[in-house]
Order: structure tokens, then sequence, then C-alpha cells
């Protein structure tokens, strides 16, 4: 078993490496989908979904046979593919059969996230090769507790005009930058065309897209007080701008500094993980938003992987951090 998995994982890399360049989206055009992405694990993911739609583009729902093969590249110990219609019915699910020719629009996660809603609204979007992430939390089959699951998903449409959306899910994706600054735009635009009221209350909701792989929307004033704040929402006004890393770098202040002479801003600074005694990179990314004529801050902040090539650069920081 432990070979045939490694045979597996060959696989996928070879895949991200076929696909390094670009991955075709419709015959002689090509898109590059993996560049925006750092980690080998999420090109992995996206090249499987990517060739899941090229193959139904071709073969129709004759592909779903395919995908439910035990031990090939579709279907395996590391991952599956699904596929669902824009109504909300389950065309092919590998791992749980019964689902399929069954409305689960009504699906949603631990949270009460609307999983499927979420998953086929990216087959709604105008684009042909529309395609989107959803994080949702789930309990893992071989795990004791509940986690967060990250899926790819990809608009298709079959030779015969049938429109469906194919996905596939990882529980062990590592938060990538463009997971956290598309939230933090999709918020800001939330925030800009519907007003504090309801955007506030969407950034506090748990089952929205705001709340997503232990990370969560906040937003400041100009001046760097709370307004929407999860991780302390009985703490409202909290100054933040007197807030210091773990080698007494002002993030916040430095987050306001840049937003004052642009739209957006990227923050490092150092903070320990929980449990941890050292400390880990974070990143900070946020917009500024004006809203009836008040300046607003809408941000969000994650721990970055760190790969053992970057320990230098880490202690270079450390001797020497920002600001």
């Amino acid at each position: 078993m432990t070979s045939c998995r490694s045979v597996l994982k060959a696989t996928l890399v070879m895949l991200v490496a076929m696909a390094a360049w670009t991955v075709s989206v419709g015959g002689l055009g090509a898109k590059d989908v993996l560049s925006p992405y750092a980690y080998s694990d999420t090109k992995a993911l996206v090249s499987l979904v990517e060739e899941a739609a090229a193959l139904i583009e071709r073969a129709g729902e004759d592909a779903f046979k395919q995908f439910g093969q035990k031990d090939s590249r579709w279907f395996n110990e590391d991952s599956y593919v699904f596929v669902y219609a824009l109504d909300g019915v389950c065309a092919f699910h590998p791992i749980t059969p019964d689902l399929v020719g069954k409305n689960v629009m009504a699906l949603r996660d631990l949270n009460g996230k609307p999983i499927i809603r979420e998953i086929t609204d990216i087959g709604r979007k105008p684009e042909d090769d529309a395609s989107g992430w959803v994080f949702y939390l789930w309990q893992d089959r071989v795990q004791l507790s509940p986690g967060w699951k990250s899926a790819y998903v990809r608009k298709v449409k079959a030779p015969n005009g049938q429109i469906y959306v194919v996905g596939s899910g990882s529980f062990n994706i590592k938060v990538e930058k463009i997971f956290v600054e598309r939230r933090v735009q999709s918020a800001a635009g939330l925030l800009a065309s519907a007003g504090k009221d309801e955007a506030f209350k969407q950034f506090q909701d748990p089952a929205t897209r705001f709340v997503f792989l232990d990370s969560y929307i906040f937003v400041l004033d100009a001046k760097g007080h709370t307004l929407v704040d999860p991780a302390f929402p009985t703490m409202a006004g909290r100054d933040l701008s007197e807030f210091r890393d773990a080698v007494g770098f002002y993030a916040i202040r430095d987050v306001l500094k840049k937003l004052a002479q642009g739209d957006e801003a990227r923050v490092l600074y150092l903070w320990p993980k929980p449990g941890a005694a050292t400390p880990s990179r974070k990143l900070i990314y946020a917009r500024k938003v004006v809203v009836g004529g008040e300046t607003l801050v809408v941000g969000s902040d994650f721990f970055l992987a760190t790969p053992i090539w970057m320990k230098a650069e880490d202690s270079a920081w450390l001797r020497n951090p920002p600001g």
C-alpha cells in the first residue's frame, strides 16, 4: 500500500511538472492557472481538477467512469473528484455514491456554511472556465476532530451542453496568500456596495465565506480602532495601533502608514502560533475602503508556511525587523 501511495503521489508531482507553464483550458488557448500558488500541494490539486474538467469537455458523462476507478490518479487514498449540476444535484461522488442523483443544495458544514451553494455559485459565473475555492469545516474520515477542507472547483461544459462544476478537496492545503487576498478584496467590495451594517453582519457570521481556514475579516477605523473584531467580539473599539509583535514591531501602525499612501498594504510580523514558544511569520493583507466619507481598513492575517530554505531569511528578518 505504501508503494502504491508513493506511485500516486509521484503521478501528481508529474502532473504539476507537466502543467508548470500552462494548463490547457480550451483547445488552442491556454491559461496559466498555477502561477498564483506557492505550494506544490495546491498546484497538484488545481492540476487534477483542471485535467478532470478537460476530460469532461471531451468525453462528457463518460468521464465519470474513469473518475470512479480506484487507485487511479482520480480516486485514491489522497484525493478524489466530485461533480455537481448547477441545481445542486450530485452527478458523481465516489466516496458517497448514494448522493448521486439527489439534490443536496441544503448541505451545510459544521458552521452552517452552505457548501453546495458556494460550489455551484462558481458554475453560475459568466466565464466558461470559471474557477474558485470553497473552504468549509468538515469531519475528516480518519481524525477525531473536524478540520478545514479546501476545495478547488471548476466550471465545465460537457459536449451535450450540460454545465457542471467539478472539484476536489484536501484537508492538507497550506494557506496561500491568494486565498486571503481574494477574501479581503471580496470583503472590501461588499463593504463599499452594501454598507457597514450588512457587511459587518456577514463578516461576523461563521456561515459565510468570510470565515475560512482559521482566518477572519477584521475592520478598523482610520486610527486603528476595531469595528469588526471576531477574535475578541466582546472587546469593541480596541486600539490596535498600540499592538507590537514578538520583536516590538508596530504592525498595525505600518499598515495604516502604507494605506495612507495607497489602497492596499501587506505587512509581515512575528507572532507565536497557538501552543508554540517561538514566533512565526504572520502576514497582514489589508485594503482601504471609503464608506459614506469614512475611511475604513478591511483586512485579514495568517501564518505563513515556512519551508526549510527560508530559515536563513527568517533569521535575517528577526535581526533587522521592518519599521
